[in-house]
């Protein structure tokens, strides 16, 4: 009998045991699926700072363009193009595209005599519009009239349009694809106005912006945009037939690894983007110009790694979708960088930077791959005013 009892007893522990692992389990299960993000979609690179492979990809050249996907690197020099690779070890990506020419950048405020450089809202101006402005002007001219955006033609063709960025939204170079103010520094307004003007896709930082601003959380629902702030929400999001306004920091995205990372927002901007009446998009660099402006090379070379792998995967997208024209180039130099001759890659530091943070006006590089991208490289040297001349002729030819 006493036996009996044991065994009894020996059941019911064991199965109480069970349970209670059981129980466990499912209360880990449970609490791992609120506080781990869910798996991104399969579509999207795996966020992981480094530097990308050197790859040669081959673009379809002789088709009608359909797509432009500008990236911009703010403050990206010749130089610290250069210096990347040295502390690489290899080529960037950027560097293996199929065309190349020389970039000059200087605003109306430099041939005027009121500024020694240019400003970011300036040049975004040029390149967007094809006309030079007075520094700190967003698609106006000098004398303040309003300029036809990028953005604005493409939507005039019926096209797509979408800005990625690490800064703000509003922010110079993205704004200067967009809008229309004469201070780059009004950022709520420019905001406002670039949500108004119906861009599908923008992800980026500046949430500040947003809530507590009630003409912006208004002009957000009266556009009828799907607002998120989280890398989970951006994973996840599919919504490819309505707009998209991600802005995922209060302030900039500082860090080039702050998740969501520079490639992934460039790769779901794609996804959304692709249909068949084409589209624009621009991919802003931010930062690098941010650490050029404090002469902190480490940080700088992390945006740079970053920039090239966003680089990288536009290229591998376009690769598989001909008709689209990739560009890749800058807004102007920033820091003065000045790589020793026969550098090693512990001279690439601080000490290069020699202009204590101010912008120069240094030509930068110029790199073209895809649809009709020989013809912007044709000439050895061109003007940021060209780029924007050349993206509407190419456009407006495809479309004859």
């Amino acid at each position: 009998m006493k036996k009996l009892l044991s065994i009894i007893l020996s059941l019911v522990m064991i199965a109480s045991i069970t349970a209670c692992s059981s129980g466990q389990e499912s209360k880990n299960e449970a609490t791992s699926s609120v506080t781990q993000p869910p798996t991104q979609a399969s579509n999207l690179p795996v966020e992981k700072l480094e530097w990308v492979d050197f790859t040669e990809y081959s673009l379809e050249e002789d088709v009608p363009v359909t797509n432009i996907i500008l990236m911009i690197g703010d403050g990206m020099g010749k130089e610290i193009i250069k210096g990347s690779e040295i502390v690489k070890g290899d080529k960037l990506v950027m560097s293996g595209m199929q065309h190349n020419t020389t970039v000059t950048t200087y605003s109306h405020s430099v041939t005027n005599g009121t500024d020694t450089y240019t400003d970011s809202a300036a040049s975004a101006t040029a390149i967007s519009t094809g006309h030079k402005t007075i520094n700190k002007y967003l698609g106006l001219d000098p004398d303040g009239n309003k300029l036809e955006t990028i953005c604005e033609y493409a939507k005039s063709l019926d096209m797509k349009t979408g800005l990625v960025a690490r800064q703000v939204m509003s922010h110079a170079t993205p704004a200067g694809m967009v809008a229309h103010n004469t201070s780059r520094d009004n950022y709520m307004q420019i905001l406002r106005e670039m949500i108004n003007s119906g861009v599908d896709v923008m992800l980026g930082g500046g949430s500040q912006y947003i809530k507590g601003y009630p003409k912006n959380e208004k002009a957000v629902k009266a556009q009828n945009y799907n607002y998120i702030t989280t890398p989970e929400e951006l994973a996840s999001y599919d919504k490819a037939d309505e707009k998209l306004l991600g802005l995922f920091a209060y302030d900039n995205m500082g860090s080039a690894s702050m998740s969501p990372m520079l490639n992934t927002m460039t790769a779901k901007a794609l996804d959304l983007l692709e249909n068949d009446k084409g589209f624009f998009l621009m991919v802003e660099g931010s930062n690098i110009d941010t650490y050029e402006h404090k002469s902190n090379m480490a940080s700088t070379l992390e945006q740079m790694q970053g920039f090239d792998q966003a680089v990288d995967y536009a290229l591998q997208w376009a690769e598989k979708h001909p008709g689209t024209l990739v560009i890749v180039t800058a807004d102007h130099e920033t820091g003065g960088v000045k790589i020793p001759d026969n550098a090693k890659p512990d001279d690439v530091n601080d000490s290069c930077f020699t202009s204590d943070g101010k912008h120069t006006n240094s030509d930068v590089a110029l790199m073209a791959s895809g649809a009709q991208s020989a013809g912007l490289c044709k000439e050895e040297l061109i003007d940021n005013t060209d780029i924007a001349k050349y993206m509407r002729k190419v456009l407006k030819d495809a479309r004859k």
